[in-house]
């Protein structure tokens, strides 16, 4: 009886005994989340690092905190409570992730921005010796088949192989050294050179602290299914760092797939002014016209794919102006008598459009030349599935190329 009640008074007034119960609980839930078959994988350290020197041993604790997903960090950050709240956590970043403590406190400031377990983003130190890896979500985990602990430590080539184009690698390069936001399309393998090669997409943006360079940023998407869809053409690889990419943005709002995919320069400090805006496009001439709107496919792969299209249907064309001051493509077309013209264009809440415009011919004629048109273009202007071709072997050199995935489906807009 004595005994009952020695514990049942240190369970009452031992806060501290309370507190080391949850956790050993929270651990608990930790280890056996990492062995169940849930599809939550832990990863796996490398003996050797990238330089051949030993990895330090990490225990069983550190590998359940370190999974690279956000929540799974939340969790082993949670209080006595156990509440785990978001606004109270604290990242916890691989024990190899090489950064200082503002660049800490920036990965987590940016990651509150957007859904790690939805994106795919890995986030790399150009102020540390071969700008290696510190960070990567879940998802992009499963893209390229490696894991946080084998990624960490490493230059983001690791994914490159044989049939990734390298004045592309040395266009990315380039525009890295210069500081410069750019957008690049080129064939990855997951789990690196001799794995499964993909179509990969990526926006490269810098994230500045007070203007001072401290961390890159790379959304990815596998575009593979889209590059399959293109019949006349072949797709090329490209590095493109255009002048309007150099657009600033905060990290005061939660960032959605669509602005991602969109390079930038972000500013993590709140007063500090935003890098000059790009002069806007020229505004279009007011036409009646045909089309269709709410397209988040990155206009150069659209503009290859009106391309595409008009080849498909036995129409000539040619690219016949690219706007560099925006995300604007103007390809002029002829299919018999029908002369017309077709316009890639930002929308103001940044979507895509694809509209033509009849400059000569029939009006009949224009609308069944338009009819072909949409039925060619196919899945690049609706959700539904077209049968999906093997994976398109690039051509040699650095061309143009195609990017991100649609996800919104489209509306037909009237003339």
């Amino acid at each position: 009886a004595c005994t009952r009640s020695r514990l049942r008074s240190s369970r009452i007034s031992g806060p501290v005994d309370r507190h080391r119960v949850v956790h050993r609980r929270v651990d608990r839930r930790l280890r056996k989340s990492r062995m169940s078959s849930s599809g939550t994988r832990a990863f796996d350290t490398p003996s050797e690092d990238v330089t051949g020197k030993k990895r330090p041993a990490l225990d069983s604790a550190e590998l359940a905190r370190c999974t690279g997903s956000w929540d799974s960090c939340q969790r082993a950050e949670a209080g006595p409570s156990g509440s785990g709240d978001a606004k109270d956590a604290h990242l916890v970043l691989h024990p190899q992730a090489e950064l200082d403590a503002l660049q800490r406190r920036l990965v987590t400031q940016f990651l509150r921005t957007v859904d790690p377990n939805e994106e795919s983003i890995v986030i790399t130190n150009p102020r540390a010796q071969g700008n290696p890896i510190v960070w990567v979500t879940r998802p992009w985990q499963d893209m390229c088949g490696f894991t946080y602990g084998e990624a960490v430590g490493r230059n983001p080539r690791l994914t490159q192989g044989e049939r990734s184009d390298p004045a592309v690698v040395s266009a990315i390069s380039g525009a890295l050294k210069q500081e410069r936001p750019c957008k690049v399309a080129m064939v990855n393998y997951r789990g690196g050179e001799g794995g499964p090669a993909f179509w990969n997409m990526l926006s490269i943006s810098p994230l500045l602290h007070r203007g001072q360079l401290q961390l890159y940023i790379a959304n990815l998407q596998d575009y593979s299914y889209h590059m399959g869809q293109m019949v006349s053409l072949t797709p090329s690889q490209f590095c493109r760092a255009a002048l309007h990419y150099r657009r600033g943005r905060r990290l005061d709002a939660p960032l959605t797939s669509l602005s991602l995919a969109k390079p930038a320069i972000y500013e993590a400090d709140g007063e500090h002014p935003l890098q000059p805006a790009p002069e806007p496009p020229p505004a279009q001439p007011m036409m009646r016209r045909l089309g269709w709107n709410k397209l988040v496919l990155e206009p150069e792969h659209l503009a290859d794919r009106v391309g595409d299209a008009l080849s498909r249907i036995d129409a000539q064309y040619e690219l016949a102006e690219r706007l560099a001051s925006g995300e604007s493509v103007v390809v002029s077309a002829r299919s018999g008598d029908v002369a017309m013209r077709v316009l890639v264009s930002e929308e103001a809440d940044g979507h895509y459009s694809i509209s033509c415009a009849r400059l000569s011919g029939d009006t009949f004629s224009y609308h069944a030349a338009f009819r072909q048109l949409k039925a060619a273009l196919g899945e690049a202007l609706t959700q539904h599935p077209l049968q999906s071709r093997g994976f398109v072997t690039p051509p040699t050199g650095a061309a143009r190329g195609a990017l991100p995935l649609a996800r919104a489906l489209p509306a037909l807009t009237a003339p």
